[in-house]
């Protein structure tokens, strides 16, 4: 609170000296401010030519700039600037989050791969924990959820189950009937003595009051947002969200996928009666990784993990031994903006590379970058059977009209792109040979790839992957297929509007 009001003091008294000089001086104001804009425009296009971002991203910036340097100052400010002093920041106590995953992972969670897995999932696997996924984890039973309904029936059943906590961790969470009804239920545990930590993102989670919050804080609930908008590092924390979908109960049952809470999840929103959308539940041993995902944001959340013991949840009742018996294997991989490489991105890319008959994409966003939207390319024309499931109706024309501009050379070498009938295609999966399946809470863009912290679980010889199967196979009958001899005789007009739209897709 102290340094929100020096801050203020400080600008404040800036502000008032420069004032003071414009009114002695027979400088304008107008003329003043449009030399520092065009002096900060400058020193922005230098600094994002010294950082080699990608050509695509220079180039858009830089255009923004010329153009339109208010503007670009501005979007600059929220969302270009470099992630160094973030990763800075986020690695100041790296030695003690080390530490504790060794222990977990050496402890709980064997580096070795599972005896039971085929070879093509091993060596999958292998790469993918290379490229900084987390181990494979065998004993765990998954179950995919489909639609709210079914999704929020079963995370409300196993919050009733709870007998020593409940984490829970949303990027959106609304203050609605279904987002009231989980809070209630969060609250009646928390009443008889579960332990409760309620996590939200800031920027997702905004329309969140305190009306809302104060209940279950009456109850012993913990609540935390995660880096919030009105703080003294607005600017650098702003475009850096957590996009993660987390609960877990008692160390022993998880959830994570593409469902917020909220009613339109459940089909309740006008412009959006019908909600695709899949989540995952897990029992058994890739829950220790869940929990510790969840934790490490939970740590930082609450101190910036620099006074915050990791102590106090290293026993059996945050990770307990617990095993299913169950086939198959999972794998949990999660990246961030703190990351030194797109871990998402690049476990994605692995398994799509092992691909030799199918890839099916389930995304509401598409806008891939240069290696992913080669890959694709390339693998339909050498004949895989490349599939991408879209939404019919997108809830954010930007995105659309930019992921659009992608559809052209996807059609003509042989992609096969489907469009969500009459509804809202929210789910992120990648289905491959119809043997791998991913899904989890990134999407195919950039942000996910590279600025948001996400995660998805890896599947491998379980038999939820024919249910993801059974689920594409009726959403393509429930859709409609692009044809590239139609989709090429789009106007000048839309073509001109999907063009801008993908340049400035880099920004955000």
């Amino acid at each position: 609170m102290k340094n929100r009001v020096l801050q203020l003091l400080f600008v404040i008294a800036i502000t008032t000296v420069i004032l003071i000089l414009l009114n002695k001086s027979s400088i304008s104001l107008y003329t003043f401010v449009g030399t520092v804009f065009f002096i900060t425009s400058v020193g922005i296009a230098f600094i994002i030519f010294i950082e080699n971002r990608s050509p695509q991203s220079t180039l858009a910036w830089f255009l923004v700039l010329a153009i339109l340097p208010v503007f670009g100052v501005f979007l600059y400010a929220l969302f270009g600037r470099s992630r160094w002093r973030r990763k800075k920041h986020l690695h100041r106590d790296e030695e003690r989050r080390k530490v504790f995953r060794e222990i977990l992972e050496g402890s709980r969670l064997k580096q070795e791969i599972p005896a039971s897995l085929n070879e093509r999932a091993a060596h999958l696997a292998t790469i993918v924990q290379k490229f900084g996924g987390g181990p494979i984890a065998n004993e765990t039973a998954t179950k995919l959820l489909t639609n709210g309904d079914e999704t929020f029936t079963e995370i409300l059943t196993s919050i009733q189950e709870a007998k020593h906590h409940i984490h829970i961790q949303y990027y959106i969470y609304r203050a609605d009937e279904i987002g009231t009804k989980i809070r209630d239920a969060l609250i009646e545990k928390a009443k008889a003595g579960v332990i409760v930590r309620f996590l939200f993102d800031d920027l997702g989670s905004s329309q969140l009051r305190s009306s809302f919050l104060q209940p279950m804080k009456d109850a012993g609930i913990e609540v935390v947002e995660f880096e919030p908008i009105l703080s003294p590092w607005l600017i650098e924390t702003v475009n850096y969200r957590n996009h993660r979908k987390i609960i877990i109960i008692d160390g022993k049952i998880g959830f994570t996928g593409g469902l917020n809470v909220g009613d339109e999840y459940l089909g309740r929103s006008k412009k959006f009666p019908i909600w695709r959308d899949s989540h995952l539940k897990l029992e058994g041993k890739a829950l220790y990784k869940l929990q510790a995902i969840f934790l490490e944001d939970w740590l930082y959340a609450c101190s910036g993990l620099n006074s915050y013991s990791w102590e106090p949840f290293m026993n059996r009742e945050y990770f307990p031994r617990w095993t299913v018996n169950a086939e198959g294997a999972v794998q949990i991989v999660a990246s961030g903006p703190s990351a030194n490489d797109k871990t998402i991105r690049n476990a994605l890319l692995a398994a799509m590379t092992s691909a030799k008959r199918s890839i099916w994409i389930a995304t509401p966003y598409f806008i891939p970058d240069q290696e992913t939207l080669t890959l694709l390319r390339l693998s339909a024309i050498a004949g895989i059977d490349i599939r991408i499931l879209y939404p019919g109706i997108s809830d954010s024309v930007i995105s659309d009209q930019a992921s659009q501009s992608y559809f052209a050379p996807l059609l003509e070498a042989g992609v096969s792109i489907y469009r969500y009938k009459d509804g809202f295609m929210h789910a992120k999966i990648v289905l491959i040979d119809e043997e791998i399946a991913t899904i989890g809470t990134a999407n195919m863009d950039i942000r996910s790839f590279e600025l948001n912290y996400e995660l998805i679980a890896m599947l491998y010889d379980s038999s939820t992957v024919l249910d993801i199967k059974r689920d594409f196979e009726q959403d393509f009958k429930d859709s409609t297929e692009i044809r590239w001899e139609v989709f090429q005789k789009r106007s000048i007009r839309k073509r001109i509007l999907e063009s801008l739209m993908r340049l400035i897709s880099p920004l955000l």
